[in-house]
């Protein structure tokens, strides 16, 4: 996998203009990994339009975090939409896309979390539902 990283680049920034053909990571054999993501109703409608594809607008982060269980993704939804009005998608990606997304052990006292840009989850993400 080497080959896929630019020189010079570490491991794990979640941004995808830090590496070089990331879009392989699409159809390479291997175990899947799903990751959860909450988000408002207008995101989702977003993704929904956008062929479940994301896409930039207002307001928001760089990157898009996502937990590793759907029961943590849950908790943040309780966190940031406390009138409960918020969608959860999960999404599926090769394991080894996870090397190159950025990664802390415990966002907000919840659990870990995984997080990359657009251009990164546009390139490794191989299906995503609403679940």
């Amino acid at each position: 996998m080497k080959k896929l990283i630019k020189a010079g680049t570490l491991l794990g920034t979640g941004e995808g203009a830090n590496y070089v053909g990331l879009e392989n990571l699409l159809h390479i054999s291997g175990n899947e990994v799903q990751l959860f993501r909450v988000m408002s109703v207008a995101e989702w409608e977003s993704l929904s339009v956008n062929g479940h594809k994301f896409s930039n607008y207002d307001f928001a982060m760089e990157k898009k975090w996502f937990a590793t269980s759907h029961n943590h993704a849950r908790m943040w939804g309780e966190l940031f939409y406390p009138d409960g009005i918020y969608r959860i998608i999960e999404i599926t990606l090769a394991d080894i896309a996870l090397d190159y997304m950025f990664h802390v052990k415990l966002l907000d006292n919840i659990g870990p979390a995984y997080a990359a840009d657009i251009e990164m989850l546009n390139k490794v993400v191989r299906r995503l539902r609403l679940v």
